[in-house]
């Protein structure tokens, strides 16, 4: 007699569409002609998780059709499409690939990554990378990471980039697991038409579980940076990196504070030193309704010796949902937010309230 292996796979495909409508009284975030326009968005998309023993494969699909009521020439089409696998090709290494593509403004993402308002530009950028993971024992393990980003900006002002960066980590475990200490290195280079950047960063870091309820994670680094204009001529700059948050729940709420320092590039091709600080609330009033709350705040600055960005950016969302089942939602939101620059020459301030109602539906299937 003969018995043959058995091979099952967790497999999930979720299609799903979301229907928004806002108010936006400044829609391209200006100090001075501001327009104000309600906005509605469709949002057809489809995901889907397929889970075995040794492979892991993720995937999404996004479209976000906007449509002003007054000023049609801002009418745009957003996507997001990504992939992801992981193949755990022995008990100790483990293998992982990622690719996607995003098409959004610099009014959407750009402005979360750097902190800076600039003038809206559709903005198109491919990621893809991988690494590996190796398990030294049962406490350690170490790995190697490495991305390619392209970043292609609509307008011909704006400079698109070229990034490439490689990372190597060291994990350790110890006291039970409740804690783990990380070394980090990695290099990042930028190429552009403005610059050619190198950066070096190497940071130690430390998460701690203090019980179920509360974790905190913190590391600090210095990193050093070289940039060299199309002329050839090279400046040099020291700085230090950090990351910490703070994550806490209660039966009914939760919260995280969130402190970052790093490098970024922006979209007028220049680097500079993003400092934020991050909060994100939730409190369940019923098991069906909560609130949401979650604002963020920018310091950014020019990286190096010539001082051209000097700003502060801060964003605060109050939300309120309902669950109209486990798998659809409503919601309604507000937003402010606020720039201030403090350039000697230009010492001004922009702001924006946005206010939104939406429908979420997602239709989860399982094999």
């Amino acid at each position: 007699m003969c018995a043959g292996t058995a091979y099952s796979a967790d497999v999930t495909v979720t299609p799903s569409i979301s229907l928004r409508g806002e108010y936006d009284d400044n829609i391209d975030f200006t100090r001075t002609n501001r327009l104000d326009d309600y906005a509605g968005t469709v949002s057809p998309g489809l995901s889907f998780d397929y889970i075995t023993n040794r492979l892991t494969m993720q995937g999404r699909t996004l479209f976000g059709i906007v449509r002003y009521a007054d000023y049609n020439e801002y009418d745009r089409e957003n996507q997001n499409h990504g992939v992801s696998l992981g193949y755990r090709a022995s008990e100790r290494l483990t293998v992982n690939t990622d690719l996607s593509y995003t098409k959004d403004t610099t009014l959407d993402t750009a402005l979360e990554e750097t902190g800076l308002v600039e003038r809206r530009s559709d903005r198109e950028t491919i990621r893809a990378g991988g690494g590996l993971s190796y398990a030294i024992n049962e406490v350690s393990n170490a790995g190697i990471n490495y991305h390619f980003t392209d970043s292609d900006y609509e307008l011909t002002s704006y400079t698109d980039s070229d990034t490439h960066e490689l990372s190597l980590f060291y994990d350790y475990s110890f006291n039970n697991r409740l804690d783990i200490l990380t070394l980090s290195s990695s290099y990042r280079k930028i190429d552009s038409d403005e610059d050619k950047t190198d950066s070096y960063s190497t940071s130690l870091g430390l998460a701690h579980t203090f019980d179920p309820t509360l974790r905190v994670n913190v590391s600090a680094g210095v990193r050093y940076l070289d940039i060299e204009d199309p002329s050839g001529r090279s400046e040099t700059d020291w700085g230090w990196t950090s990351n910490v948050s703070l994550e806490k729940s209660w039966q009914r709420t939760s919260a995280t504070l969130g402190y970052s320092r790093d490098l970024r590039y922006s979209a007028e091709g220049e680097t500079v030193e993003v400092d934020l600080f991050s909060l994100s609330a939730d409190h369940r009033i019923t098991p069906d309704f909560g609130l949401h709350l979650s604002g963020s705040y920018y310091i950014t600055k020019s990286a190096g010796d010539i001082e051209t960005e000097n700003s502060r950016y801060y964003s605060i969302s109050p939300v309120a949902y309902y669950n109209i089942t486990a798998h659809h939602s409503v919601e309604v939101g507000y937003n402010y937010s606020r720039e201030a620059n403090r350039l000697p020459h230009d010492n001004s301030d922009i702001d924006r309230n946005l206010a939104w109602l939406a429908l979420n539906f997602n239709f989860p299937q399982k094999w």
